[in-house]
């Protein structure tokens, strides 16, 4: 393991040598080609990622609308049971006449 010194040693040293002249031009020409490629591929997983999560997000509204329509389908067979067994509950009256 590198040791927190070592690091900051390193990073000082890096920022010193781009103080000399002409080092930070051609480090700055050489990286652009690289912080062009970091961009593009950067960009290419976001993307990728978005799309991903856009399905996934689909998919889960999709299971959503299933389980409210299984909820809904439920809710009407409980009320027309509930219907179902009041109407057989009530008592039959029978109607006697009386002359």
């Amino acid at each position: 393991m590198l040791g927190r010194g070592f690091l900051l040693g390193a990073a000082v040293a890096a920022g010193g040598l781009l103080l000399i002249p002409g080092v930070a031009a051609a480090t700055a020409r050489a990286g652009r080609p690289l912080a062009r490629s970091s961009v593009k591929y950067g960009t290419a997983a976001y993307l990728s990622l978005q799309k991903a999560a856009s399905e996934a997000y689909e998919h889960f509204e999709d299971m959503a609308a299933e389980v409210r329509a299984e909820m809904h389908s439920a809710a009407q067979e409980a009320t027309e049971a509930a219907s179902d067994a009041a109407s057989d509950a009530e008592p039959a009256t029978e109607q006697t006449g009386t002359v």
